[in-house]
Parts: structure tokens; sequence; C-alpha cells
């Protein structure tokens, strides 16, 4: 059964702790890193491409790099840039709770930490064209410099919802498209591609009338991005609903003429008590049996071709 669909699985390769609310500014334990090679019976036998986002903390710890580079190779992966601006050199305190959004950050802070993201991943032989903010937190601010670098392709925004701080994207487009650089929710003329995961509103337009009653109404602000959240939208996400509901999200997504399908989750969710929901290897092992289950769902009954990001701006739309 072929299918005009497309799959990009993205996996946020970054430090432990932060699932413990620990935005610390120094160095952190990247051992949870090798075990994307769990990873690896899975995707080779269902030929997954996947992009990995890697944060400057993983890029910076010379162990891992060859590491990184042999997956990527064997998998026909990519490798991309993920900015976790609280631990990525220069450091500085500013009078914000952390994270810090990016729209926060002065801008030439943001920029210097960018490029010691860029150069780092460069010294492990990379030269990235795609890139994901960390916490999602990609402003205007963040927007213009991606577009005055060499990437090509961003995947930051999650539509449906509000992240800490600002941007809200309640009514972002589902499928990839190249926005206003000044209104990240529209499209516009920016050659840089949004590739947004996929998270779907339940109702088609639900979400604009949240963003309605949202502006008339600043105070029900908060009111609205839950009910987008929780009540209001479908995720195709691994680490957020079952097999069943992620499965209900594609074939939604596919009947309203979705031509894109972006999944991820963190490399250190495969690393037993790294996060809340895999407290022991036998919930990892539970989340690698269902993402087994799904994948092999989409390739083999639904036909998708697996993309990387650089893949899909590359191939699919030029």
């Amino acid at each position: 059964m072929s299918s005009d669909l497309k799959l990009l699985v993205t996996i946020d390769v970054e430090e432990e702790g932060l699932f413990n609310g620990q935005y610390r500014s120094g160095k952190a334990s990247v051992e949870n890193v090798t075990k994307l090679s769990l990873l690896d019976p899975i995707f080779e036998k269902l030929s997954i491409r996947p992009t990995l986002l890697v944060s400057y903390q993983v890029a910076s710890h010379k162990p891992h790099q060859e590491y990184l580079m042999q997956l990527c190779e064997k998998w026909k992966g990519e490798i991309g840039a993920h900015l976790h601006p609280w631990n990525t050199p220069p450091l500085q305190s500013l009078p914000f709770t952390h994270p810090v959004p990016s729209q926060l950050i002065p801008k030439e802070l943001l920029k210097e930490k960018l490029d010691t993201l860029l150069q780092t991943l460069s010294q492990m032989g990379v030269k990235p064209h795609s890139f994901r903010m960390g916490r999602f937190s990609l402003g205007p601010k963040m927007f213009s410099l991606l577009e005055q670098s060499e990437i090509k392709v961003d995947s930051s925004i999650v539509p449906t919802r509000k992240t800490y701080g600002g941007p809200e994207y309640l009514v972002a487009p589902v499928d990839p498209y190249f926005p206003d650089p000044q209104d990240l929710s529209a499209s516009g003329n920016s050659s840089l591609l949004e590739v947004p995961l996929t998270v779907l509103p339940i109702v088609p337009g639900i979400t604009n009338f949240l963003e309605k009653i949202s502006n008339a109404y600043p105070a029900s602000s908060s009111i609205a991005a839950w009910f987008s959240q929780y009540l209001g939208s479908i995720p195709a996400q691994p680490m957020a609903v079952g097999l069943n509901r992620m499965k209900t999200a594609v074939r939604i997504h596919r009947y309203r003429g979705g031509n894109v399908v972006v999944i991820y989750f963190h490399s250190s969710e495969l690393m037993p008590g790294c996060s809340p929901q895999h407290p022991t290897q036998k919930h990892v092992e539970r989340f690698l049996a269902k993402m087994e289950r799904f994948l092999s769902w989409v390739i083999d009954d639904l036909g998708v071709e697996s993309v990387t990001l650089s893949g899909l701006r590359n191939s699919y739309f030029f």
C-alpha cells in the first residue's frame, strides 16, 4: 500500500537531568547517549533514517563524537543542532527563571550561543543544516538568527501549544511551511523551512476559536492553552500517548490531506531513571516495543518513507 506521507523520526540527543527541572549551567552527565544503540534493531529492520538533534553538552563530549558519527552513517541519518541556552557558552546571568525563553535573551548572546553550538558540531565533522530549540522556545529573535546561519530547516514548533514564556502556537500549521519571520504561526516568505511536530487539533478550527477567545479576553489565555493541549488536540508522539492514539493521529492527519508525520523523543528516555515515565528498564523496553509496533505499522502497512529533516527540505520541496 503506497502513501504520500513522509515520516520523520527526530531525537533530541542531550544531557541528563532536565526532567527533574535541573537547568544547570555547568557540565552535565551524557551517559544516556550510548543507549541510542537500543534503537539499532528497529531502525535497521525498517530503514528508519533518524535526525539526531545534538546539544552542546553532548557534542563537546569527545568520547561520544565518533559513536554518534558511526550511528548516523549506519542509519543513513542526519546530525542537526539542538540549542540549550542555559548551558551553552557563553554563560551569562539573566534576571529570569530558568529555562529563560529565547525572546528574553539578548540577541547577541543568543547568536554567540548558536555559534558555539555550530562550531562544536563542526569539530565533530558535522555541518548541521537542521535545528531544534531547547524547550521548543523558538521566537522571531531566534528565528532571525537561524535565517542568517547555514541552518535550512527547523523543527521547533508544536502546533496547538503555548510554551513557557511564549511563544504561542495554537494556530500553527501542522504540515511543513515557510514561516513569516515576524509571525511564526503564519506562512510567509522565509527560505527556512519549518517542520512542526505532528500534534493535531481534534476538531479543525478549534484552535482558531481558542486564539480568538484568548485575544479578546487575555485573562483566559492560560485556560485556552490548557484546553488546547489536553482536550483539544491529539499528538502522534510516543512519549505523550499510547500506540492506538498515535495511530489515530496519523490516520486523522492522512485523512485531512497531511503530507508529513514528525515524531520526537529524547535520548535520555532510553535510560532507566532519566525520565519520570521510564523509571525502570522494563519501562524502557515497553517504550521500545511500542516504537517498533508503531514504526512497523507506518512503514509496512501504510507504505510511508522515512526521511531526515534536511532530506525533506532538499528532495521533497525542491
